[in-house]
């Protein structure tokens, strides 16, 4: 998933992932929630920008004891929060009771949880509810709450969301396949390219919402990664390569940053045609139906003996999909400029282009 990391826009909702690895099954932490839950009792855990806690209430008992799950569930059983530095090495008070602005607007219903939410909009610290009568987890990060799920419901999340994955992969794939036919023949129109980028954005964005339950998991994580990586890969090189056949400018380095750009967007079969036109750096005039034709790097990229290398010294070469299988249909003599360029097995890539399609 480094890949899809590489290229997925500043979210809103980033700010939990650091969280998330707090809490991770295995975690000290979290065991030290599991035994409060497995008691029934509830707790407020305010992790962080200590200083800032301290200025949002009173009282309490200065601990300033080295944190374990077990000294964190012992001083759950009294009321108020319990405060720890960022680093969940102290545990820096207990009982404190806190008084966040309650001008601060939230949505939620319980005295608890109310504070928790007021506390993290206020301050930069991560705040842990548990609620006693809910028996429910929730983090708190800049006033949004994410709820903690049991091991269980994580797991169910989990293949639930690797199988809408794969599902959505699959659908990509068969639309990738029609779409190189169309291309091949010269005849793909801007909605044809269009769709298949919204597919591959639904795709992506997926992945990274399966994975974050995933990541929760922590230690038991290992089969379901292992999965979501499979479906992932080569995912986000394809998504790259066909914003570099249809975008105004081929560069790599370019190329990653309109894909952050569409990730951002979030186009859908409905998307707005223009903006990712304008995107692309493609002309805003053109119509659905337009004919639109390839650089040819998703297609010739399918040619296992040519390198990224090779594959862009063709692409400079010849300039198009189209001019690269009109020249194959002459034989060796129309492509033996290439060995001028470096480009090795030259007679063998002529052959592979004549059996590109019947290979798809």
């Amino acid at each position: 998933m480094d890949k899809v990391h590489a290229i997925l826009p500043q979210q809103a909702d980033n700010h939990f992932d650091d969280a998330i690895q707090m809490v991770v099954s295995g975690a000290p932490l979290r065991d030290a929630i599991n035994m409060i839950i497995s008691a029934q009792n509830g707790a407020l855990i305010c992790i962080g920008d200590v200083d800032a806690i301290l200025m949002l209430g009173n009282g309490g008992f200065k601990i300033d004891a080295p944190f374990t799950p077990q000294r964190l569930f012992e001083l759950s059983k009294m009321d108020g929060a319990i405060v720890l530095t960022d680093d969940l090495r102290q545990i820096v008070c207990a009982n404190f009771h806190l008084s966040p602005d309650p001008a601060i607007h939230t949505s939620e219903t319980g005295t608890r949880h109310r504070s928790a939410a007021r506390t993290s909009a206020q301050t930069d610290a991560v705040v842990i509810a548990i609620s006693k009568r809910r028996v429910q987890t929730t983090l708190y990060c800049n006033g949004e709450g994410l709820t903690l799920d049991s091991d269980q419901i994580l797991l169910s999340k989990g293949n639930q969301g690797l199988l809408a994955l794969q599902n959505a992969k699959n659908t990509l794939e068969r639309a990738a396949m029609r779409l190189s036919f169309l291309e091949l023949d010269d005849i793909a129109t801007v909605a044809d390219v269009s769709r298949l980028l919204a597919r591959f954005v639904k795709l992506i964005l997926l992945s990274s919402e399966t994975e974050r339950f995933i990541n929760f998991l922590g230690d038991n994580s290992g089969l379901l990664r292992n999965q979501l990586e499979e479906i992932m890969s080569g995912v986000v090189d394809s998504f790259l390569l066909i914003i570099r056949d249809y975008a105004g400018s081929f560069d790599k380095k370019q190329a990653r940053n309109i894909a952050k750009a569409l990730l951002a967007l979030e186009p859908n079969e409905e998307a707005d045609l223009r903006e990712v036109l304008e995107l692309l750096g493609l002309s805003p005039d053109l119509a659905d139906e337009d004919h639109i034709s390839p650089r040819g790097f998703r297609a010739v990229s399918r040619i296992s003996m040519l390198d990224e290398v090779a594959v862009a010294k063709i692409i400079e070469e010849y300039g198009s999909l189209s001019a690269i299988v009109s020249a194959s249909k002459g034989g060796f003599d129309r492509l033996e400029s290439l060995e001028d360029l470096g480009v090795d097995n030259v007679k063998a890539i002529a052959k592979s282009f004549l059996q590109l399609r019947s290979t798809l």
